[in-house]
């Protein structure tokens, strides 16, 4: 039987280390109040690229990208190919500057958008770091309304991630507040002592091996 995680993830302060000070340093000022609640811990990304990349040919996608750190780490520690995309057109902007900065602009792209917008199977791998959880500047929603909101997108999700084919691996950090599809097997799991939270590598499995499941 396939583990599921149903627990819905809660937001919180990561244990930021040097060298997330020093990325931090490097992006908006303005921006850097996110990171401990946003970004991925950059020990937690060299982790998770080890189990998305296994190959110089990977595609990544990242959905919710923020500031571009998760894809930036990517570029720099794996010969994938790293894609992100968010929401917020000031953070697209401050992740293509950083991409530069850093020398990885031809493997590490970010897109403006809706993630569910762009067509998912284009790529062999995707990162979801809790994305919609809670928003980064504050709106008009009442609770309910955004509890509503957030169920919505978390089954968009989960619909798309149905759809991709035999093979795709998916990395979650912190869930992404749902449980993955049933097509789905728990290939690895582990508690990350940087940050306290999950971090699970899932992969879809083929048609013919659904057909055989007897669940």
């Amino acid at each position: 039987m396939t583990k599921q995680h149903r627990r819905r993830p809660r937001p919180g302060r990561v244990r930021a280390s040097g060298i997330d000070h020093a990325f931090d340093a490097l992006v908006p000022a303005d921006v850097r109040h996110l990171s401990q609640a946003h970004w991925t811990p950059i020990g937690v990304a060299i982790r998770a690229v080890s189990l998305l990349a296994p190959t110089r040919s990977t595609r990544v996608l990242d959905v919710g990208a923020g500031v571009g750190k998760f894809c930036a780490v990517g570029a720099m520690s794996s010969l994938g190919l790293w894609c992100g995309v968010e929401q917020h057109e000031d953070l697209v902007r401050a992740a293509r500057r950083l991409a530069r900065w850093l020398g990885v602009a031809d493997r590490a792209e970010y897109l403006h958008g809706d993630a569910l917008a762009i067509d998912w199977a284009e790529f062999d791998a995707v990162y979801l770091y809790n994305p919609f959880e809670v928003p980064l500047v504050p709106d008009a929603l009442t609770t309910q309304e955004r509890a509503v909101a957030f169920e919505v997108q978390v089954a968009r999700v989960k619909e798309r991630l149905a759809s991709l084919r035999g093979g795709t691996r998916v990395l979650t950090f912190n869930g992404f507040g749902g449980a993955m599809p049933a097509s789905y097997e728990l290939v690895y799991h582990e508690r990350s002592p940087l940050a306290g939270l999950d971090l699970a590598l899932w992969t879809q499995r083929s048609r013919r091996q659904r057909g055989r499941d007897p669940s």
